[in-house]
């Protein structure tokens, strides 16, 4: 009956530390749900990333995704940690969605609009390969049929960066410029904008022992530098040690004291630096040399 009693505590105990994970994004894909989990992580939430159950079928192939949760004691500043980041990121409806499927013979417009969206999605996956860019998309203006000779080809480019771009040496918006110019016959590079956003993940640093290290409070204590928390603890050694120190000082007072009379016998504070033992020289030598003629006698 002890031993169930004990088992039963101990599985209570186990279920009130199993803390229940919910899940607050769903259905995102796994760079996404990567930066989340490290923007969270960094904010000291226990984030973890899951793959989102999916149907399979034979012929389709799907993408997966993913699903990010976080302890159900964490929701309130999980959620509030996305909002300020902005994250997850909306999902806009490109002109390839909307024109993409329609009618069963594609239109003039139509593969223009499937050549467009194409040529801008590979220059901005080849854009995401450079160092230092995170995310990239490019926007390309193409002249109407109609006036293509008059009008000249144009291209914006949005670059979410790790603080690359912000170095005045960096040749990585040229390069950029250079790249979409060279892509398409009839644009130059000055005619490519770029626009530059600094990424917020580029400031997140994780706690580690070292800057944890780096981070802590000191206090000086007479002169001696030490750590805040460890202040109750070297005021406590510091004590016990002048403690100890005036005991050790009292017991050598003491045993001075005891042994004055015998000093003075042998010939005074002096005696204490000679090697040979008391009884063996000074007055006490003398009184037993003079016992010892008397008995002589």
């Amino acid at each position: 009956m002890h031993k169930l009693g004990l088992f039963l505590l101990g599985f209570a105990v186990l279920l009130v530390g199993c803390e229940s994970q919910m899940t607050i994004v769903n259905g995102i894909p796994e760079r996404e749900a990567n930066e989340i989990v490290v923007l969270l992580v960094s904010r000291g939430i226990q984030a973890e990333k899951s793959a989102a159950p999916v149907a399979t079928t034979a012929t389709v192939t799907t993408t997966t995704m993913f699903d990010i949760s976080v302890p159900s004691s964490q929701i309130t500043q999980a959620l509030a940690v996305l909002n300020q980041a902005g994250l997850p990121r909306l999902k806009g409806t490109s002109l390839l969605d909307l024109f993409g499927t329609s009618g069963l013979v594609p239109s003039e417009m139509q593969d223009k609009i499937r050549y467009q969206e194409g040529l801008s999605e590979q220059l901005a996956t080849t854009i995401r390969k450079m160092d230092g860019i995170i995310d990239a998309n490019v926007q390309i203006t193409f002249p109407s049929s109609e006036d293509e000779e008059k009008e000249v080809y144009t291209a914006s480019v949005y670059v979410k960066h790790r603080g690359i771009l912000d170095n005045p040496n960096s040749l990585t918006i040229t390069k950029i410029k250079r790249l979409i110019a060279s892509a398409l016959p009839g644009l130059t590079p000055e005619n490519v904008s770029v626009v530059a956003d600094r990424a917020i993940y580029a400031d997140i640093t994780l706690e580690t022992p070292e800057s944890m290290e780096q981070q802590k409070d000191y206090v000086s204590i007479w002169s001696v530098v030490v750590a805040k928390e460890s202040a109750f603890q070297f005021r406590l050694i510091f004590y016990i040690f002048i403690i100890l120190l005036f005991l050790l000082a009292s017991a050598v007072a003491w045993l001075v004291w005891k042994s004055s009379h015998m000093m003075k016998q042998e010939g005074g504070i002096t005696s204490l630096i000679k090697p040979t033992p008391y009884g063996t020289g000074g007055a006490v030598a003398e009184i037993k040399e003079e016992e010892k003629h008397e008995e002589e006698d």
